[in-house]
């Protein structure tokens, strides 16, 4: 049996429907969520849903209860991500579960990358658990521009503290098309992969954009003290502001900047291009 965290969310869903494009008969495939109602379209699928939380350990272990290989995907609370995490790996540890791949971060064990550290503990954690893992470490998602590129059809400008730093990221689909394909091969087994598509700086972001909405896009260059002045401006709180400025500035120092084939290998086709990557986002 293969499992899901977070099957309900844009990349677990993703995950599921890849499953079954794979072959993976949908009765063989155990999606976690926190929420019944929002998992109805799963259920519609022939998916086993099983309610589970990452901060109810006893849900999870109840949850786990017959999966052979599991996909953790990252919890979204940052600040609790590792010690959910555990609880995680800890049920499924007392579940007989025998393989997770996990979606951590590039580079997690090196990057100054603000949300490296959680991930970086996570991997610790799995590689402490007696259980088999996979590391995916997805780079970043071209979904995280979206507000950006829709935001510039009025503005003319996608801005940034971002300087010259580069990013490879990658499309959701495509990365759930990876998870799903490790969770199927046992050829892929301890294993840290690290997911990225071509590294792409700013100004070709801009680019891609105008090229999709049909006018001149430009790549506004602003100073982190701006960027948090502009994001509490439009009514994010001044801790999240500071934090996504300070996203931009690892940004800058290049912790998204990363060459590797990985993705493109597991996918045996290339990523889909920073200009699809925008396409789709529109």
């Amino acid at each position: 049996m293969y499992g899901v965290t977070g099957a309900t969310g844009e990349l677990g869903s993703l995950v599921v429907s890849q499953l079954i494009n794979l072959g993976v008969q949908p009765s063989s495939i155990i999606g976690l969520a926190r929420n019944r109602s929002k998992a109805a379209h799963l259920e519609k699928q022939g998916i086993t849903v099983r309610i589970g939380d990452y901060d109810d350990q006893a849900s999870l272990r109840k949850a786990f209860t017959g999966v052979d290989r599991l996909l953790l995907i990252s919890g979204s609370e940052v600040g609790k991500r590792a010690a959910q995490h555990q609880n995680v790996i800890e049920a499924a540890q007392a579940a007989g579960t025998k393989t997770i791949a996990y979606t951590s971060i590039s580079r997690a064990d090196t990057s100054n990358n603000p949300l490296a550290p959680e991930h970086k503990a996570t991997e610790e954690l799995l590689r402490h658990s007696g259980l088999t893992s996979v590391i995916l470490r997805n780079n970043w998602y071209a979904e995280n521009y979206t507000g950006d590129i829709r935001a510039a059809r009025d503005s003319g400008t996608i801005a940034a503290a971002a300087g010259d730093g580069k990013v490879a990221s990658a499309s959701k689909s495509d990365y759930a098309e990876a998870a799903a394909k490790v969770l199927v091969s046992e050829s892929y087994d301890g294993m840290t992969l690290e997911l990225a598509g071509t590294p792409w700086n700013y100004e070709q972001l801009a680019s891609a954009a105008g090229k999709a909405l049909g006018k001149d896009i430009r790549y506004e260059r602003i100073s982190i003290e701006e960027r948090k002045q502009r994001l509490v401006a439009a009514g994010m709180p001044e801790a999240g502001a500071a934090f996504y400025a300070q996203l931009d500035e690892s940004i800058a120092a290049g912790t998204l900047d990363i060459s590797s084939s990985d993705l493109e290998k597991v996918l045996e086709r290339p990523p889909l291009s920073l200009e699809e990557q925008v396409k789709k986002l529109l």
